[in-house]
């Protein structure tokens, strides 16, 4: 190689360097920024027996029935600590009336209801987008739990947005203005794609700096 063509290749390096830094630096900080915001978050996520048609209609039935149960307690929890609270004490009512509802509908599936950390993807409510990581959730398996998932926000309660219109209630952006800091909330406005190239941003650092 020429000295020139040395010099050129050395050029290419420090450039490919330095633009891989700045990616790394913003990935670093949207995932922060994830963290940050899912330390003020609750979600539901409900897990089907299997993929069949049957067990995906079973698993929406069951998620409506533990959507209307907690409709009224995350309404009125005044923080997450106070719907974590809630949620842990009512694990056994959340787990009968999982069972009591497959049971009206003709199956005898077990479930098991627990509060953990889960991965979600990135996920729209109206007008507000969550960048993908991990969140502390509500997590109810039904049966063999081998299916697909549905899952929202339990807390503030994005879950109850307006089937129709996706209207998210001014009542939970208000919980998450006190909770979150202005840069983290105004990220969940910023729209679908800016989180979205976030996301791959940190699932593509993750990958390669394990």
């Amino acid at each position: 190689m020429t000295r020139k063509g040395k010099i050129a290749a050395i050029a290419v390096l420090f450039l490919f360097t330095g633009v891989l830094m700045v990616f790394y630096r913003r990935g670093v900080a949207e995932q922060r920024r994830q963290q940050d915001i899912a330390e003020e978050i609750l979600r539901l996520h409900v897990v089907a027996n299997s993929d069949s048609e049957e067990d995906q209609a079973l698993k929406m039935e069951v998620k409506e029935s533990i959507v209307t149960y907690l409709r009224g307690i995350m309404g009125d929890a005044k923080s997450v600590e106070e719907a974590r609270l809630e949620i842990q004490k009512r694990l056994p009512e959340i787990e009968d009336l999982a069972r009591e509802k497959m049971k009206m509908e003709g199956y005898d599936y077990e479930a098991d209801a627990v509060l953990g950390k889960c991965y979600f993807p990135v996920k729209e409510y109206g007008d507000m987008t969550f960048p993908a990581g991990e969140y502390e959730a509500l997590k109810v398996n039904l049966g063999k739990s081998a299916g697909k998932n549905w899952w929202c926000v339990m807390y503030p309660t994005l879950c109850f947005v307006d089937s129709t219109y996706q209207i998210v209630p001014e009542t939970s952006k208000e919980k998450l203005k006190e909770n979150l800091t202005e840069e983290e909330y105004n990220s969940l406005l910023d729209g679908g794609d800016n989180v979205q190239y976030s996301s791959r941003i940190i699932e593509w650092i993750q990958n390669v700096f394990p």
